[in-house]
Order: C-alpha cells, then sequence, then structure tokens
C-alpha cells in the first residue's frame, strides 16, 4: 500500500523523449570465419538483436589477438571493404580534394565478434608520411576497431589519430551527413560463455531497465590529469540530479580491496594498470547490464586474462559493456567519461554513445559489448513492474518529479521509514555528504547501517562514516570506526576493506634498519 501510495503521487512524470535508433539493417556483424565458435557467436548475436543473416560476414583471419599492419590490411579492411561494394551496401565516389570516400552507405555500423584480432604492430612510417614533426604523427599502432571506423575513406596516412566528426555530437549516428564513418562496437571476452552473456544482459536491461548504484572512483592527480577527475564529477552531479544512488571515493587510493560494492550498475575509475579493489574479489557480480569502466592506458591491451589490464576483468565481474584502450593513447586521446555517461542516460546506444566520447578516429580504442545496447532507452517512462528494484525506481522517480530538494527529501524520508529501506537512506546521505551537509549525512548513514538486512552492506555505512570524517579532517574518528567494524565484520571477506583502510589511515612503522657489522 505504502509504494502503491508513492507511485500514485509520481504518476504525472513527463516521459523524456529518445533519439531515433539504430536499426537491425544497419548492423554488419564480422566474424573469423576460421572459427566456429566465433561463426556461432555472430549467429547468435544477430538471431538475438534480429539482424538480417546477409548482414553477417566472415573473413579468413588468424586467431590472435595482435597483428601487424600487412595482415590487417590484406586480411581484415580491404576484404572487407570488398564486401561492401560486391553486396552493394555502399557507393564510392571522390569528394571535391579527390580522396576516394564512401558517398552512401547503407551500413552504419560494425559488430566484431571474438575472434576477429584486436590490434595492430607499429610499423615503419611509409615514404611521403609526415615524419619528426610531433610524437602523435609517429604513432601507427591503433586498434582494428578504430581503423575500420575509418575505412569508407581510401588513402588515409596510417600516423597519428584522426579528428572524429562525431565528437560531442547530440544527434541519432544515422541522421550524420558522413557515411564514409561507421560505429565499430565489438562482442569480445575471455570467453565465448561471456560474449553470449554480454548479449543477454544488455537485453535484458533494455526491456526492464539498468537500475542499481554508481560507483565512482577518484584519482586526484592533478596537473595535467585533472582531466580525468573532472570527467568524474560532472558525472557525479548528473548522476545525483538523475535519481542515481552515488558513491565515490574521493582519495588518492582507489576503492580498497574487497570493498563491499553491491548493486553496481554503473563504474567508473582510475588509475592504475591491472585491477584491484572491489574487482579483486571472486564472489563481485555487477548488476546485470551494467556499464563498467576504468581508465588507464593499454586497459584493453588482451582480453583473455582477467588478472591483467582491466577490460577483460570488469567484463568477468558481470559488465555487459567496457571501454579500453589496445596501446597507449594518451590522456587527451582518450573517452571523456563525462560525455559517455551523459548520452548513455540520454538514450543513445553503446556505439553511440562512445563514439560521441571520442575526439579521435584511427587510434587506440575500443567498445567492447553490443553496440546496439541502450540501458537508458526507457528513462523518463515510468516503469510497468514496481516490485524489481523498487527502491531505485522510486529514486529516479521521484528526482523526476520533484525538482525542489527539501520537498524530494521529505517525500523520500518518509518512504524510507515505512519501507526501512536502507538503500534509500544510504543514497539520501551519499547526496547531503557530496552537498557538504556532514551532520545529515551521518545520520542517514547510521539509519542505513540500521535498516540493512546485509552485512557487507552494513559495513559499507561504516566505510561510508569512514569517508565522511576524512572529509571532515578527523582522521582519530575515522580510525576509531574502523577498529568497531574489524570487531563487528572480522569474518566477512570484505574486512579486507577495513584493514586496507587502516593502514592507509595508520600505517605501520618502517622495518628497522640491520646495522653491518
Amino acid at each position: 500500500m505504502i509504494l502503491r501510495l508513492f507511485i500514485f503521487a509520481l504518476s504525472s512524470s513527463m516521459a523524456l523523449s529518445n533519439p531515433a535508433p539504430l536499426q537491425p539493417g544497419h548492423v554488419a556483424v564480422v566474424y573469423n570465419s576460421s572459427s566456429q565458435k566465433s561463426r556461432e557467436l555472430a549467429e547468435f548475436y544477430a538471431m538475438n538483436r534480429r539482424i538480417p543473416v546477409a548482414n553477417l560476414v566472415g573473413l579468413i583471419l588468424p586467431e590472435e589477438e595482435t597483428i601487424d599492419r600487412e595482415a590487417f590490411e590484406r586480411r581484415v579492411r580491404d576484404p572487407l571493404r570488398e564486401e561492401f561494394t560486391k553486396r552493394q551496401w555502399w557507393t564510392l565516389g571522390k569528394n571535391q580534394n579527390g580522396v576516394l570516400i564512401a558517398a552512401s552507405n547503407k551500413i552504419r555500423c560494425l559488430a566484431l565478434m571474438k575472434g576477429v584480432p584486436l590490434r595492430i604492430t607499429r610499423s615503419e612510417i611509409p615514404a611521403g608520411e609526415a615524419q619528426g614533426k610531433g610524437q602523435f604523427l609517429e604513432i601507427n599502432e591503433a586498434s582494428v576497431d578504430s581503423e575500420l571506423a575509418v575505412m569508407g575513406i581510401h588513402g588515409l596516412p596510417i600516423g597519428g589519430p584522426i579528428a572524429n566528426k562525431y565528437f560531442n555530437k547530440e544527434i541519432p549516428f544515422i541522421q550524420m551527413p558522413t557515411p564514409y564513418l561507421l560505429l565499430v562496437g565489438r562482442i569480445d571476452a575471455k570467453s565465448y560463455l561471456t560474449c553470449q552473456r554480454m548479449v543477454l544482459d544488455a537485453l535484458d536491461a533494455e526491456e526492464k531497465g539498468l537500475w542499481g548504484k554508481t560507483y565512482l572512483d577518484f584519482a586526484l592527480k592533478g596537473g595535467a590529469f585533472a582531466i580525468g577527475d573532472k570527467w568524474l564529477e560532472g558525472i557525479t552531479k548528473r548522476a545525483l540530479a538523475s535519481g542515481f544512488p552515488t558513491i565515490t571515493d574521493r582519495t588518492k587510493d582507489t576503492f580498497v580491496t574487497n570493498y563491499p560494492m553491491s548493486d553496481a550498475a554503473i563504474y567508473f575509475g582510475w588509475y592504475t594498470f591491472h585491477r584491484n579493489g572491489p574487482f579483486l574479489n571472486p564472489e563481485l557480480k555487477l548488476q546485470r547490464g551494467a556499464i563498467a569502466v576504468h581508465l588507464h592506458s593499454m586497459s584493453a591491451a588482451q582480453l583473455t586474462d582477467p588478472s591483467k589490464n582491466w577490460s577483460a576483468a570488469l567484463l568477468e565481474s558481470g559488465a555487459a559493456a567496457t571501454l579500453g584502450n589496445t596501446w597507449e593513447p594518451y590522456l587527451q586521446f582518450s573517452h571523456n567519461f563525462d560525455i559517455f555517461h551523459d548520452r548513455l542516460l540520454k538514450g543513445y546506444s553503446l556505439a553511440e554513445s562512445a563514439s560521441m566520447a571520442m575526439n579521435a578516429m584511427s587510434w587506440q580504442n575500443l567498445v567492447l559489448g553490443d553496440p546496439l545496447y541502450r540501458p537508458f532507452k526507457n528513462n523518463g517512462k515510468q516503469p510497468e513492474d514496481m516490485n524489481e528494484s523498487k527502491e531505485y525506481k522510486i529514486l529516479r522517480m521521484a528526482h523526476e518529479h520533484w525538482t525542489d530538494s527539501k520537498m524530494r527529501n521529505g517525500k523520500l524520508k518518509g518512504a524510507a521509514e515505512r519501507m526501512k529501506s536502507g538503500i534509500l537512506f544510504e543514497a539520501m546521505a551519499w547526496e547531503a555528504l557530496e552537498a557538504h551537509d556532514y551532520d545529515n549525512a551521518s545520520k542517514q548513514f547510521l539509519l542505513a547501517e540500521d535498516s540493512f538486512v546485509s552485512r557487507p552492506d552494513q559495513l559499507r555505512q561504516i566505510l561510508n562514516q569512514v569517508e565522511l570524517e576524512r572529509r571532515r579532517k578527523d582522521p582519530e574518528k575515522a580510525l576509531g570506526l574502523l577498529k568497531i567494524a574489524v570487531k563487528k565484520f572480522r569474518d566477512l571477506p570484505q574486512i579486507k576493506a577495513v584493514q586496507a583502510q587502516i593502514v592507509i589511515l595508520d600505517p605501520p612503522a618502517p622495518p628497522a634498519t640491520k646495522l653491518k657489522k
């Protein structure tokens, strides 16, 4: 009855308009015809996305993640160009500068399957190309995917990045007057079983919605690296304003080992070379359909070993999609997380959102996941089923309906008390914490701890209070909370998160130096 009354109060919420989506017929599915499993994955994906069988393209390829430039051109790019011409998908013509380009194109997106190589090694700079004019012009190693995105332009130099005309746009890709450019996504991971799960999870989340918490891990590196934290700051503000419970780590350390990251639907973080923190916990499972991205050079240098780099690890932790880099991208040519997050929330597909967030093409980037995946295509619409993930739905609808924060928080507080909802109390606490309302945040964290049944969730409320005290510049009180947590939760795997925080706040003395005799 409480839930019905709350939903009735929100019934006047307006549905947001969504961008015109890519259609299945706009997608060509590329697989390695030398691999039975790669072909089966292509058929599985096409069947589930209702992509015409005629849009499948098999190429005879080596079953290797890394190939050289000559092999890429001879075995991947050129055969694909021939298929586009033979199947009459595009028409070629010369532009005003005499460059041969795709003048029209029925295919606007490539979906590459596991089995298609990931990356291209650096090669000798061809005669006639610019040399010695900057580090970027001499870089010609790249991701296969990013090179295929510009395969509609013939005769491009292989060195350096190319400006992306879709960067920071806010229109559907099918409306872009650039038939010579393609969106490219890849369904690839450690195993073909994970690849199939990624496809099904994306479809499930599209139908039911992606519900859960947003976790953001700042690096606080400063200087030239400050832009990464600026992206996360933009996501923080947008996520909170949109009704997503948002938890931030604003320390130089990443989320600590085995941090109790429950109900994670969105994760953005940086800056360590290999997976760490919560992603070392084998029990961690992200929400179905989760988007999880970690910013680091060569995060997708390989996808077969989850213990190395980041992209494979995030997918094995349950993410349906992630972004990565095959080689060193340099921060200024990395995906802008803020734009990516914004476009996803506005209903764009994974491939569109990632491309709008990337200022360079013919570079190092990968988009891993179903390129057609639209996790928030129903954002702004009242959910049909309020029983599943009901508290997350209440939060989202409340933020859409009540713009006055005092009124909204009053309604949510009443609902949290009646439902005894740790999720609602914690969400309101974090909103207060980010607004520097520390006393209110502390009260809400205590209520959340009392309301949660799950012990890892209860432990997280203590860690939340530790974060609060660190922001208050009171490390002694934070340390006291951690010592209480050790006594109360010593039997949980997540106690490693507490122990790691203790070491950070109260590091052990260095070992005594042995004097030489």
